[in-house]
């Protein structure tokens, strides 16, 4: 059993995937499930009010994402939580795990999805490749 499950939550396919994430993390966590959704940096070349209402617009798209993964899903509103951080996803997923102490992450992959995949790595191969959090990976 893992005591605390962090599952990332992107707006591609994230409901239908988010609802099996959460099925495998309810039988596999003793403690707290934690959704995460990432946005990109915003630009620096805004700044100010604009900078915040565009955080602000970001942060509540975000948690209403993870709002309906709650409304569907039959998990305990306590043993869930919700956060929505900026950053390059890998590495905030990678933070975010450290930060709460999470276990074990749960992530989706569909293989490859272009050239910058093919390039980069995709965002949970980057993440296989640089977290000492347990990974579990489900193919789609």
């Amino acid at each position: 059993m893992y005591k605390t499950v962090l599952i990332p939550v992107s707006g591609k396919n994230g409901l239908t995937r988010a609802k099996t994430a959460l099925t495998h993390a309810h039988s596999l966590a003793s403690g707290d499930i934690v959704l995460l959704h990432v946005f990109e940096p915003l630009p620096q070349i805004v700044g100010g009010e604009a900078h915040a209402e565009l955080l602000a617009e970001q942060k509540a798209k975000g948690q209403t994402l993870l709002n309906s993964v709650m409304a569907d899903s039959n998990m305990a509103a306590e043993r869930v939580r919700c956060r929505v951080d900026e950053g390059t996803p890998a590495e905030t997923i990678i933070r975010v795990a450290h930060e709460e102490n999470a276990d074990l992450i749960i992530m989706f992959t569909d293989g490859r999805d272009g050239l910058q995949d093919m390039l980069l790595g995709s965002v949970t191969e980057r993440v296989l490749r640089n977290t000492d959090t347990a990974l579990m990976v489900i193919r789609r």
